[in-house]
C-alpha cells in the first residue's frame, strides 16, 4: 500500500463525506422508497446519509490512519457497507430485511462515484476510502 499524506487523507476524508451525503442521501431515499413499508421522506434519507457518511469517512480515515496488518484487501469497503446497513436499520422500520437491500444500493451508488473523483481528480484512491485499488 502506497504511503498518503496527512493533508491527502483529509481532503479525501472530506470528499468521502461531501460525494457520500449527496449521492448516498438520494440512494438511501430511492431505495427505502422502494423497499420500506412506510413513507419515506428525502429529508430524513438525507439526515441518515450524514450519520452514514460521517461514521464512514472516520472509519475511512482511522483504516488509512492505523492501517491494521492482515486486514482484508476490501476491509474498509466491507465496514462501510456495514455502518450504511447498521444505520438503515435504526433509522427505518422494517428491521434487517428491509436495511440491507437498501443500505447495499445507497452503498454501491457511493463506492461508483467515490471511484469516478478518485479518477478525475487524480487523489490517490486510498485517500478517499477505496481501498487496493
Amino acid at each position: 500500500m502506497v504511503a498518503v499524506s496527512g493533508s491527502t487523507l483529509l481532503i479525501g476524508t472530506v470528499i468521502i463525506f461531501v460525494v457520500s451525503m449527496l449521492v448516498g442521501g438520494l440512494g438511501t431515499f430511492i431505495s427505502m422508497r422502494a423497499v420500506a413499508d412506510s413513507e419515506v421522506t428525502y429529508t430524513h434519507a438525507v439526515v441518515t446519509s450524514i450519520i452514514s457518511s460521517a461514521v464512514w469517512a472516520g472509519l475511512s480515515y482511522l483504516l488509512n490512519v492505523y492501517l491494521v496488518t492482515g486486514v482484508l484487501i476490501f476491509g474498509g469497503a466491507l465496514a462501510s457497507l456495514l455502518v450504511w446497513i447498521v444505520v438503515l436499520y435504526f433509522r427505518y422500520s422494517g428491521g434487517i430485511v428491509t436495511a440491507i437491500p437498501a443500505g447495499v444500493f445507497a452503498w454501491l451508488i457511493a463506492v461508483v462515484a467515490l471511484y469516478v473523483i478518485a479518477t478525475f481528480t487524480g487523489l490517490p484512491f486510498q485517500a478517499i476510502g477505496i481501498p487496493a485499488v
